[in-house]
């Protein structure tokens, strides 16, 4: 009986983390859906780019500055700030822009979702993109974002979100991550939909638009009202912005247990989703994506207590303690470490036991009925 369980938890970390990628990975060698993906377009779509922010002033100019650098023709997009109760110089520095194509919106603090459902009310271009204040758009960012809508069977869009090389620590971790779900969701696009955008850059067409819940997050609720609607949701790892990683454990921390809070909201709230008879393959990637690797932290704590009672009984068990042990060990030593001395598999394993340790509380919060409403950007930079 304990080796069943024993392999049953073996399989189910492993399932999450590696068997379901692989998986993809196999099938997709065989069926696509989405073989071609446009990269540009010469009669596109008009666009709203919207930026929420608070207390934005050392990154606003930086990101106006590259949306007013992209190559998609300057008539067919414009720009909305929406400044959530900002106390800080967000709103001058956008003001002093003084160019027509740059609207502020100054809204009394809400919560992102108010800032983007007024943001969305205000706006009035076919194509709505989403956009985080603090990353930082390349020229041809929002042409190979946008140029997919020229395929009617495409519904919401999403970039990649790519961290900048400056890192030493658990930033690192934040950008073989971002790599990691930018292998997944392209695999999922050749099946026919991704399972969710990327927040910080991220497009739907207009008409399928959802008002956003205050407890939701809103790249998810946003993106998958595509797929609601009987359209596509397609990455396009072409479109890239970039950002910088987090270092500091606390705000890795604090990031991730609010963002698995949010996100299994999202998941109640879109629950029609995982039924099979209606949304066929795509309701098993998001099991598969958004269900099951959040829970295998529970798994993997199970794991170690369940293999130390197998010790002596097989060389396979004796192994696998081994490297569980190694791998707490090494996490934890990497997280004191801060990346000063040790290798840099050390910071990897931090960030991987850090990102776990905050899935596992941010579900065990969900389920007590914690909610997050607001959000400050310092917080988990």
């Amino acid at each position: 009986m304990m080796e069943v369980l024993f392999f049953t938890l073996v399989f189910v970390c492993f399932y999450g983390y590696v068997g379901y990628p692989a998986l993809l990975f196999v099938v997709t060698r065989f069926t696509s859906r989405y073989q071609s993906i446009p990269q540009s377009t010469e009669d596109g779509p008009t666009v709203s780019i919207l930026v929420a922010a608070y207390n934005e002033e050392d990154y606003i100019s930086t990101k106006i500055d590259s949306l007013l650098s992209q190559t998609y023709p300057e008539d067919k997009f414009d720009v909305w700030v929406l400044s959530d109760g900002s106390s800080d110089k967000t709103g001058d520095i956008v003001k002093g822009y003084n160019n027509p194509r740059i609207r502020l919106l100054d809204l009394p603090r809400g919560g992102k979702a108010t800032a983007l459902n007024a943001g969305v009310k205000a706006s009035s271009n076919d194509i709505v993109v989403f956009s985080d204040a603090d990353n930082e758009w390349t020229q041809d960012t929002l042409m190979r974002l946008i140029s997919p809508f020229t395929m009617k069977t495409v519904g919401a869009v999403s970039g990649h979100l790519s961290i900048r090389k400056t890192s030493k620590h658990l930033g690192m971790g934040d950008r073989l991550y971002r790599q990691y779900e930018a292998f997944i969701r392209n695999c999922e696009t050749k099946l026919g939909n991704a399972v969710s955008a990327d927040g910080g850059i991220f497009a739907i067409r207009r008409e399928l638009f959802d008002e956003i819940p205050q407890d939701v997050t809103d790249d998810f609720y946003i993106s998958t009202g595509a797929i609601v609607k009987g359209t596509s949701l397609i990455y396009q790892g072409s479109a890239i912005a970039y950002d910088d990683g987090v270092d500091k454990a606390k705000n890795q921390m604090r990031r991730r247990i609010r963002v698995t809070v949010r996100g299994m909201t999202s998941l109640w709230r879109r629950k029609q989703l995982f039924n099979p008879l209606r949304y066929g393959i795509y309701s098993l990637c998001l099991l598969s994506h958004k269900l099951i690797r959040r829970f295998v932290p529970f798994f993997a704590l199970l794991l170690l207590p369940v293999n130390a009672l197998l010790i002596g009984q097989g060389e396979i068990y004796n192994a696998l303690f081994a490297v569980q042990l190694a791998f707490y060990i090494g996490a934890v030593a990497g997280l004191l470490d801060g990346g000063k001395r040790l290798p840099k598999i050390f910071s990897m394993a931090g960030f991987l036991l850090l990102s776990s340790a905050g899935l596992g509380f941010g579900i065990i919060q969900f389920i007590k009925g914690k909610r997050f409403t607001f959000w400050s950007p310092e917080q988990n930079r």
